[in-house]
């Protein structure tokens, strides 16, 4: 792949986010160098337009390096701009917070957030199928269901301590 072809594809990534860029009131110019042989591209957004665009930017704020496939990661939102830095995927050399600034752009990052929702639903769906057994077995295993779940453990619990008065009352 080239440069120009790279520079296509984020742009295509990139492309729902022209309303985003209008909101933004500095210049953001950061250059991506390649560590495969390939030459470089830029992402900047200058008085609210953004440009993408397969050259070395002169006037750059920061120059990211990294592997083509860590980039395209980036910008597809399979990895978080913070993420590729702590874990070494580019290195940043210049403003670091002008780098981050570009993670804004990424439409892609919304369907990653709903991907997180959709796995929390499934362990709470596992838990309601744990409790019922628990009622069954013994009476403590309900309270501790009682963070997961405000609902259903809290009728559980009131008949709990009733059976427990009772039983107080027989031994007097």
């Amino acid at each position: 792949m080239t440069n120009i072809e790279f520079a296509e594809k984020i742009k295509g990534y990139l492309k729902g986010s022209k309303a985003k860029a209008k909101k933004y009131e500095d210049t953001v110019a950061v250059n991506f160098t390649f560590i495969d042989d390939m030459d470089d591209f830029y992402v900047a957004v200058r008085e609210g337009v953004l440009d993408v665009a397969p050259y070395h930017y002169d006037d750059l704020q920061a120059n990211v390096t990294g592997a083509a496939e860590n980039i395209e990661k980036l910008f597809s939102g399979d990895v978080s701009f913070d993420g590729a830095l702590t874990d070494g995927l580019v290195k940043v050399e210049g403003d670091v917070a002008k780098f981050k600034a570009l993670e804004a752009l990424v439409p892609a990052k919304k369907a990653e957030k709903a991907e997180k929702p959709a796995a929390e639903k499934k362990a709470p769906a596992a838990k309601p199928a744990a409790p019922a057994e628990k009622k069954a077995e013994t009476k403590p295993a309900p309270a501790a269901a009682k963070p997961a779940e405000t609902k259903a453990p809290a009728p559980a619990a009131k008949p709990a301590a009733k059976k427990h008065t009772g039983s107080k009352k027989h031994g007097k």
